[in-house]
């Protein structure tokens, strides 16, 4: 390397003898990414999104290239010039890992010293994550604050912005038999086809956080036994005090089995229920929301941008264009609760449910 380095040259390093890199294509059916790298790092992929991203035969929309190298070649690419398209992304999670974006060919390169450990693969996921992110922002789909599961055979999403009670809500839900996780706090919506279909919801193999108080409103069980012993193992003692802002992150996949439920990747939306706390409620209660108030409630939580979306990765997908907000055509409530009120939560939404059902 003569001190700059160009998209030919990093495509050179795909294809030498002495490289040994798997190919799949990954992904969702709307967005499909063309990962290469060690045989390694594509299986902890496949583990750590398993349920939301998988194979697919549909055609690449970006590449994803992962080079282990020698750490005197990690520091002379770090160092080099970059020939246009080429350009540097900063990843501030991943100060040990050289990220390079070739905006002409839709394609990121990973550059991390050989034998670097978990984290590393961790910074293949969210990229990989990110560049799904991109495809999908840039084909008018849409990213809100949102949670989302299926109860009774129908699909909730709860929008809101951080501490309004979506995370609490959700784990008290998936105490309840028949209940799966779509996702937390982050949910792409697919237009419907259709004037009388549904929107679809498609959730993101993203790490749930969970504070302390939302384990501690949990009842005995295994999914509050569960989430304790992780705790421990993490910060020490539950029932220490803590601080506000602590969280302990848990793989989707981990806390429906937990709780003994299952991943859905994506599904037709029933209804929308934006929570509120109120201290001075004695008792959780809903109420149904019009046209227009239910478009604020949409328009509030909106996330248009990649950095809004995945901030730590958003140099890697920051060409997407703005999407026009559409809002679902499904009944939206909100949803007005007291502290520590999950289980009465559910149990009014189940109810809520039924009464949907038979047509109330």
């Amino acid at each position: 390397m003569q001190g700059s380095l160009s998209s030919e040259e990093l495509d050179s390093w795909v294809h030498r003898p002495t490289t040994a890199l798997r190919r799949e294509h990954v992904g969702v059916a709307e967005a499909v990414v063309e990962i290469y790298a060690p045989s390694p790092i594509v299986d902890y992929v496949g583990w750590y999104t398993e349920g939301y991203f998988g194979p697919q035969q549909s055609p690449a929309q970006a590449r994803l290239f992962v080079h282990e190298v020698p750490l005197e070649l990690w520091h002379s690419v770090h160092q080099a010039r970059l020939s246009p398209p080429l350009r540097r992304a900063v990843l501030p999670t991943a100060p040990d890992t050289i990220c390079l974006v070739d905006d002409g060919q839709s394609a990121v390169h990973l550059l991390s010293p050989t034998g670097s450990g978990p984290q590393s693969m961790r910074v293949v996921v969210r990229i990989l994550r990110a560049l799904v992110l991109r495809e999908l922002l840039g084909r008018g789909h849409l990213f809100f604050h949102a949670a989302c599961f299926v109860l009774q055979g129908t699909a909730v999403a709860l929008v809101g912005a951080r501490t309004v009670g979506k995370t609490t809500t959700l784990l008290h839900a998936l105490e309840h038999p028949g209940t799966a996780l779509v996702s937390n706090d982050k949910v792409a919506l697919l237009p419907a086809e259709e004037e009388s279909e549904r929107t679809v919801a498609l959730g993101f193999p993203i790490q749930v956080g969970i504070r302390a108080g939302s384990v501690l409103a949990l009842a005995e069980g295994p999914l509050r036994r569960f989430l304790t012993r992780k705790w421990s193992q993490q910060y020490g003692d539950l029932g220490a005090r803590y601080e506000p802002g602590t969280r302990l992150q848990v793989r989707p996949q981990e806390l429906a089995a937990a709780s003994d439920s299952g991943v859905i990747p994506r599904c037709r939306l029933g209804m929308a229920i934006e929570p509120h706390l109120d201290p001075r409620a004695v008792t959780p209660r809903l109420e149904k929301l019009n046209r227009a108030e239910s478009r604020a409630v949409w328009a509030r939580n909106l996330l248009l941008h990649p950095a809004a979306v995945f901030p730590q990765q958003a140099a890697v997908a920051d060409l997407a264009p703005r999407a026009e907000l559409r809002i679902p055509q499904i009944p939206t409530y909100r949803l007005v609760q007291p502290p520590a009120a999950g289980p009465l939560t559910v149990r009014l939404l189940e109810d809520l449910i039924y009464r949907t059902a038979v047509g109330e």
